[in-house]
Formats: C-alpha cells, structure tokens, sequence
C-alpha cells in the first residue's frame, strides 16, 4: 500500500502503518528519491517527534536535496532525542566540519568518547586543529587517524606542515615523501617536501624533488624560483640565472620572478643587469611597489643615488604600507581583513589600559591603513591626524618604542610635514640604527629639505643593510608554499 493509500485509510498512526511508512522512507533513500523522502519523513516526524532515527533519516533526506541549515536542525533534533545517536552525531558533525561551524569540535569530541578508535572524527579534529594554528592538537589528532589519513592528501600535508611547526621535520619528510609517492602529480606536497629536504642540507635531494615541476613541460615558476634559491647556495650562480630567467619567461607578469632576479644581482653586484630586468618587468608591471623597491636598492648600490630616491619615493606613492616594509610587527595581518572590527578592538585596549605604548602604537597603525573602498573618503584624511596623534601619545608613554617612531615618522612623511618626519625617523635610528622602515622613511623626507652629501651616505647605508639582511636570509620562508600559520 502507497503513502498516499495509507493516509486516505485514516490508519497512519497505527504501529502497522509507522513500519510501512519507515520502509518506505528508507526505500526513498535508496533510490536517491530524496524530494519524496523529505515529504515522508515530514509527516513521520510530526507523529514521533522523539525519535532519534526518524530526525536522522530526515536530515539526510534534506542534506542531499541542498537543504544544509534545515538538515543540521534535523540532526541536532534527532540529538535532543537520543545525546548519543552516533549516526545523527556523525551527520551533524560532518555539515559543521564543511561549513567551519564553531560546533564542529564539540560533535567531534562527543563521537570520540563514544567510540574512541572513531578515525574519521580523530583527522577531523586534527584539520580543524591545523586550521586553528594548534599545531600540537593537530598531531595528536593526526596520529589517532593514520590509516584515514592515507588516502586523503590534504590531511596529510596538514600532519606534515603541523609536524614543521613543532620542529619535527624529519617526520614531516617521511609523509610528504608517502604523498608524493603515491601521486608524482601533486606539485604542492612536492615542492614542500623539496623545500624541506633543502632546509635540512639535503640539496640534492630537493633538486631530484624538484626537477618535474622545473622541467620544459611544468615550468612551476615558484618551483624554478626554489630551484633558483638552491643552485645559488649550491654555487651554481650560472644555473640560478638561468632558471629565474625562465621563470620570467614563463610568467613576465610575476612580481617574485623579478624581484628574486634582483636579489640574485644584488649578491654578486651585478647591478647593471638587475637594474636592466627590474626595468623590463616594470614595463609589463608599471604599478608593482616591490619591483621599484627592487630597483631603488640597485640603483643605490651603483651610485645612482638620484634615480634610486625616484624610485623609493615612487614605491612609497605606490604602496605607503608596505613599500619596504610591514611596519607593525604586533599587528595580525587579520587587521587587513576586517579593519573595523580591529580599529574597535584597539580602541577599547587603550580605554582599559590607557597607560599602556603599545597599545597606543597598534591602535596608530590601524589608523594608519585605510581599506582601499575608503581611500577617497574625507575621513581618510582624519584618520591620519588621529594615527597621528595616537602615534604621539605611544612615544611619551614609551620613549624608547622604536616602532612608534618609526611609524610615526611614516605618518609625518604622509601628511608632508617633512621636519617632523626627519626628526622622529632619526630618533627611531638612533634607538636602532640598522632600522631600515626610519632609514628609508628619512631619505624620502630629507629628499625635500635636506643635504645631498648625507641623502648618498643614508642610501649607501640602506642598501649596504638590505645586503646584510639578505645574506642572514638566504634560506627563509621566500621560497615556500609552507606558511607561519593556516
């Protein structure tokens, strides 16, 4: 007998017709009739409302016809009749964990105290764990699902960059070398696995790794940049060239491709040629800060001082930010992200600690950057006199925060009041002398009102330290996909 019979014969509540209903319910499921399974089990549910069962089959019915809010509400009523569902618990731990729920983590953890060999729940937990930035929880988690892990890449890299975090880098190899095994074609486990192969003095190793993502066929232009990075340690400076100039050839429109060829000319003083390639990505490029930053650094280094504060200034028009650096090292790039809701969480720092320079400082900075929707705003322009003073307030709360002057004569340089901007970058200098944000903030300003004499020596010494600081990081995180943080 149909639904529809067994209604029109007034015997739906009958334990019979409850038996034959289910079935068909389950019969629907099965045959992928889900429309007609969520009309089932919409009148299913109204006559037994407690029922654990019925608000799972329910809430599949509904997941699988693209209903996931009024899925989720169906499993967590199908938890309300039974705590320890495990189907329902499963389910709704499932759509959380797709849909970056916070809930996520409790569903998870009440399946693993049910079942605690549950590996599905366990790499679960250790993805959201890793996208959390806690790495320790991660692989622990991780650990507890080897066997569901094995066929899921993602999961494993996660375990892997996890295992970087906490310095367990060999461990962190041998599963990078298990993905790259089972699939040659994954470009991002490889390029990790040679990026760690090469941090731990296996260079040759790391080139093998590399080689299919740099070959004619690939032409990977951040694994040629790697590649690049290796051969130049390795000594191999012919071989280095060779593959950023295929990565510019491949990519002309890449910032990094230029940018790492400069690096590469800086380090063996051929400026000349920096300067000529530089020159020709700017041509394809004519906005990118970094590339006239590039530039700026050869041209000082060759003497020619003029064209390299043109270029300084011109990287400063372009990217006040961040033209040669990120000048707050306290504040989370997050900021960027959602600038309001930071403004508001710096602003309320200070009103509880109102003695407190730092806070001073953070809130200065993210007055500083105004979202690029609001650039033209008239409140743009207030926001800077605010940074201003609240960059003020850091310096006499703290006279020694170096980041405060250095910001603050950031600030000075925007709103032209060059004076200022020298005095606070010299101040920050002369509480750090190698600060290259003060430097280059005191060229720019010195520029306008001060001797040319002293404006070749500041650029001499910038350039000298952008040396320095190059050398001490000739192995860091440029070259790589493996990030600080999820």
């Amino acid at each position: 007998m149909c639904l529809a019979l067994l209604l029109s014969a007034g015997i739906y509540g009958s334990a019979q017709a409850q038996q034959a209903t289910t079935a068909a319910l389950v019969g629907a499921l099965q045959q992928k009739k889900y429309d007609e399974a969520v009309k089932i089990s919409a009148a299913l549910v109204k006559t037994t409302p407690a029922s654990a069962k019925l608000w799972t089959l329910r809430a599949v019915a509904l997941e699988h016809t693209g209903q996931v809010k009024e899925a989720q509400r169906a499993y967590l009523r199908a938890l309300q009749a039974d705590a320890k569902y495990l189907p329902a618990l499963e389910g709704a731990a499932q759509l959380a964990y797709e849909s970056h729920s916070d809930g996520a983590d409790a569903l998870l953890a009440r399946i693993v105290a049910l079942q605690p060999a549950n590996e599905t729940a366990h790499a679960m937990l250790g993805a959201l764990a890793y996208r959390k930035g806690e790495f320790a929880k991660a692989v622990e988690e991780f650990s507890l699902a080897q066997n569901a892990i094995r066929a899921r890449p993602e999961a494993q890299m996660e375990y892997a960059l996890s295992l970087v975090h906490l310095d367990r880098q060999a461990e962190a190899v041998t599963l990078l070398q298990q993905v790259v095994s089972a699939d040659g074609s994954n470009a991002d486990a490889r390029y990790d696995l040679a990026l760690l192969e090469w941090r731990g003095g296996a260079a040759g190793d790391a080139l093998a790794t590399l080689e299919p993502l740099v070959s004619a066929e690939a032409k990977d232009t951040q694994a040629l940049r790697l590649a690049a990075a290796i051969r130049e340690q390795n000594h191999e400076t012919p071989q280095a060239v060779e593959l950023l100039r295929m990565a510019i050839m491949v990519n002309p429109d890449e910032v990094d491709n230029y940018v790492d060829f400069a690096t590469l000319a800086f380090a063996h003083n051929s400026f000349d040629v920096g300067v000529d390639i530089v020159s020709r990505g700017l041509t394809r490029i004519p906005n990118a800060a970094a590339l006239y930053m590039a530039r700026g650094v050869l041209y000082g280094q060759n003497g020619s001082y003029e064209k390299a504060m043109d270029d300084f200034e011109r990287a400063r028009q372009l990217d006040p930010e961040n033209a040669m650096s990120a000048t707050a090292e306290g504040v989370a790039q997050s900021q960027h992200q959602n600038h309001e809701a930071a403004l508001e969480n710096f602003r309320r720092q200070v009103k509880e600690h109102p003695k407190d320079a730092l806070g001073y400082y953070l809130l200065a900075e993210a007055l500083s950057w105004s979202p690029p929707e609001a650039k033209d705003r008239a409140g743009a322009a207030n926001s800077l006199v605010e940074a201003i003073g609240t960059a003020e307030k850091a310096t006499q709360l703290d006279p020694q925060l170096v980041q405060a002057w250095e910001l603050l004569a950031s600030l000075y340089l925007q709103n032209d009041r060059m004076a200022d901007a020298v005095k606070a970058s010299r101040t920050a200098l002369a509480l750090a002398p190698k600060d290259q944000q003060a430097l280059y903030t005191l060229i720019l300003a010195l520029r306008k009102t001060g001797s040319k004499d002293e404006l070749k020596e500041l650029v001499q010494k910038l350039t000298e330290l952008r040396k320095d600081e190059q050398a001490a990081n000739s192995q860091g995180n440029h070259y790589g996909r493996l990030v600080e943080a999820p």
